[in-house]
């Protein structure tokens, strides 16, 4: 019975991503200095026909134990770059991040395949940034880092995402091929906050290093005021978080770069005239010429974009952060 259960979900998948069912959602990525969107970072959802909508970890596990992570991989690429198309032909300087797999990255093809599902999408593979986890790499040694490089040699950029204590030092080949430190998790953040005045910890040397590098380091988790204050004291140059906002559908997330009070800084190089000239998002994001990303329940509309300052951050503020 649980073979047949098993096989019979294997075959719902793999419908679902066929039929469009599992799609990004986009959490923007925040620069502290600007308060400006910088990036936002493509999160796997599943819009079950049945179920609702499902997050990752409730279906990853079985895309790889059956052998799919590569497929749902490029699916999710292709979204990626189909939505940075779209940002970057109206002038928004950001990039779209989504998570690979080591396995995939491991897989001789897998470079190429992804390079040319993004270039199909008529986008350009830098605007792509791939976040590999370090445990995950450090399990694979020089073999899994030659394979960034050829990634990286393709143009995606990679970034480094370390959820626990360093175990890969950021040495000059690493630092040569990230191209930012990400870390996340309330409590490690509680903790480098407490050992920041030491400043002899290895999470600290290792946001040191990334400082010295030129590379951003972002914070994954700031959920409150207090959070973001731990991040600008420790040397988090980015935040991503829901005290910034929760993923939204690819809609939400344009709409939400509309709204940012300086606009768009448009690069005529990057706009080609002939599919571009006199249109702006707002008419791309109409029926017609809107991405193919299908919204298959309502979702409720985002909150505006927070222009916080670190002066006008309090207590309460964490405590109406956390109710929304």
């Amino acid at each position: 019975m649980v073979t047949q259960v098993v096989s019979l979900a294997r075959v719902e998948l793999l419908q679902s991503l066929a039929a469009g069912e599992i799609q990004l959602a986009f959490q923007p990525q925040v620069e502290l200095s600007s308060k400006k969107i910088v990036a936002f970072e493509g999160v796997a959802r599943w819009h079950h026909p049945k179920l609702g909508i499902l997050s990752p970890g409730l279906f990853f596990s079985l895309a790889a134990k059956e052998g799919l992570i590569g497929v749902m991989s490029r699916t999710l690429a292709a979204q990626a770059a189909r939505a940075i198309y779209t940002w970057r032909n109206h002038g928004y300087g950001i990039d779209v991040a989504i998570n690979i797999s080591m396995k995939d990255v491991m897989d001789p093809g897998f470079a190429r395949d992804l390079a040319d599902c993004v270039a199909n999408e008529g986008a350009k593979a830098e605007w792509i940034v791939l976040e590999i986890d370090e445990e995950e790499l450090t399990c694979t040694g020089n073999q899994g880092l030659a394979c960034l490089e050829i990634l990286a040699g393709f143009g995606f950029k990679i970034a480094l995402d370390a959820k626990g204590p360093p175990s890969l030092a950021l040495d000059k080949r690493a630092r040569d091929l990230f191209c930012q430190l990400k870390c996340g998790g309330s409590t490690m953040l509680t903790v480098a906050s407490r050992l920041h005045s030491v400043g002899a910890s290895a999470f600290m040397r290792r946001i040191q290093a990334a400082q010295g590098a030129g590379m951003p380091v972002v914070a994954v988790g700031a959920e409150s005021s207090k959070a973001i204050r731990q991040c600008y004291q420790i040397g988090f140059t980015r935040l991503q978080g829901h005290f910034i906002s929760l993923p939204l559908s690819f809609q939400s997330a344009s709409q939400m770069l509309l709204e940012q009070p300086s606009g768009p800084e448009v690069d005529d190089e990057l706009m080609p005239q002939s599919e571009v000239e006199g249109t702006t998002l707002e008419a791309a994001l109409e029926p017609a010429q809107k991405p193919e990303l299908v919204e298959h329940s309502p979702q409720p509309p985002h909150k505006p974009l927070q222009l916080f300052s670190f002066e006008e951050l309090t207590e309460t503020d964490q405590a109406g952060s956390e109710a929304a």
